[in-house]
């Protein structure tokens, strides 16, 4: 690896090491949390919305409100968890072994996500009764419409793709890792 010095800063440099996506990375997360804070705070207004023109999903506003909250808080754990492998990244030292924990908050962060997909899946297919206030007449809650399972479906489908991406990833870092704590035993 040609590894050179940047006479501005007096850093060493190396072809791979590119601070202007790293700089950009954290600018994006620092929006996208702000982003998911505002959407947890939209999920309270929406599914009051919901719920004011589809009387019959009322049954669910606190557990889908519940769900929501959880599954945009799982994002932004993950998102926080990128911000220092960047940092480990820049100081070239992503292959010291401290990735692994940042990864690993990334995998549990995505299986909880899927979990609260499944959650909301199962739940939405219980066959809640709503009983209208004017009639007194119970009818099933409108919750599981055709569009509305096969959208979970497919989230849980990319969950789960994303999750093996990420133990395969993991994987791969941890080879890095023994091969280079390797390498610097033989030199």
């Amino acid at each position: 690896m040609d590894i050179g010095n940047d006479n501005a800063t007096g850093r060493e440099t190396w072809p791979e090491y590119h601070p202007v996506a790293i700089g950009a990375l954290k600018v994006m997360i620092v929006l996208f949390e702000a982003i998911c804070v505002f959407g947890q705070v939209a999920v309270f207004a929406l599914s009051a919305y919901v719920v004011e023109h589809v009387p019959e999903t009322a049954p669910a506003l606190w557990p889908y409100r519940i769900a929501g909250v959880l599954g945009i808080l799982c994002f932004e754990v993950a998102l926080a968890a990128v911000w220092p492998m960047l940092t480990l990244t820049r100081n070239r030292d992503i292959f010291s072994g401290k990735a692994i924990r940042w990864t690993d908050i990334i995998i549990v962060c995505a299986c909880a996500e899927g979990a609260l997909v499944m959650f909301v899946l199962i739940f939405s297919n219980v066959g809640l009764e709503y009983v209208d206030p004017v009639t007194h007449e119970s009818i099933p809650a409108a919750l599981n419409s055709p569009a509305f399972v096969l959208a979970l479906l497919v989230a849980l489908l990319l969950i789960a793709a994303f999750v093996l991406l990420m133990l395969v990833m993991r994987s791969l870092l941890t080879q890095a890792i023994a091969q280079r704590r390797e390498l610097e035993a033989v030199i």
